[in-house]
């Protein structure tokens, strides 16, 4: 699929990525300003992807949700604020993204994850190896965005994502588990196979793993989980509207706080700006 290329006018952009030009180049502000990225899930660590993905440039950012803001989410995600609460968080973001870069297109997918990742993401000819998928930018002039971020938080749901974008040659990377931690500075990048103690990674390993699935890049984080005390306060939590009218059971909670969700959807965002400038 052919994407429209856009002229970025520095002059006019009141020296919003002057600072970032400094280091890129004016012709890497141009690459990202031409370059369209998904984010499927946006709560703690893909609220933070997302922002930092508009504030380097990204011309182009898709958001897959379908959740509202509750106030719980208020304590690390992005979008959530008192006055936003009950709000979509996709649509807020989408006001946060336009107020940073006026110029970027965003498109919303209002839906739950798991399904119609084949009509989001498109249709594509399948390779019959997985093993043989190491090299994802083969095919990346048969989908129209450059990268996809997992940032879901339902392993199934993972598990259908990266299988599909891997399956057809799709450059994704995904988050595990980052509830109930407390250094973010013990989060890395390595490839599924390489990864140890989160809990998240292992389960997502273990399955990937049975379908030739070995080198997707993931964050994950190196530190052993706490164990979450569940206070009363929490499980009389109320569910959003829209998961009470589809009927979306409430799933195992940890604990989180401001800093180590936010963290890891940095350093998602940092992996796929760097792909995209091929600068590592």
């Amino acid at each position: 699929m052919l994407k429209r290329r856009k002229i970025l006018n520095m002059d006019n952009k009141n020296q919003t990525f002057a600072r970032f030009s400094m280091m890129v180049g004016e012709d890497g502000i141009e690459k990202l300003n031409n370059s369209r990225v998904i984010v499927f899930g946006v709560g703690g660590v893909g609220s933070y992807t997302v922002e930092a993905l508009a504030r380097s440039g990204v011309g182009h950012i898709t958001m897959v949700d379908f959740d509202e803001i509750s106030e719980s989410n208020i304590n690390r995600q992005l979008h959530s604020l008192r006055s936003t609460i009950g709000k979509s968080k996709i649509e807020v973001m989408k006001d946060r993204i336009l107020d940073i870069n006026p110029e970027c297109e965003v498109e919303l997918v209002k839906k739950l994850i798991a399904d119609d990742i084949e009509e989001v993401l498109g249709n594509f000819e399948k390779v019959e190896n997985l093993e043989e998928s190491k090299d994802l930018d083969n095919n990346k002039k048969n989908c129209k965005y450059d990268f996809v971020v997992d940032a879901i938080d339902v392993i199934g749901s993972k598990v259908n994502l990266i299988e599909y974008c891997v399956k057809n040659k799709i450059n994704i990377i995904s988050s595990m588990g980052f509830g109930n931690k407390m250094h973010p500075e013990m989060i890395e990048i390595a490839k599924i196979k390489n990864t140890s103690v989160c809990p998240m990674a292992r389960t997502i390993r273990s399955i990937l793993k049975k379908k030739k699935i070995i080198n997707i890049p993931v964050v994950y984080s190196r530190e052993i989980p706490v164990k979450p005390d569940k206070s009363e306060l929490f499980k009389e939590e109320l569910p959003t509207e829209f998961r009470e009218n589809n009927e979306i059971p409430r799933k195992t909670t940890p604990g989180s706080n401001s800093f180590v969700p936010g963290a890891a959807g940095l350093v998602l965002a940092s992996y796929v700006v760097r792909k995209i400038l091929e600068w590592d």
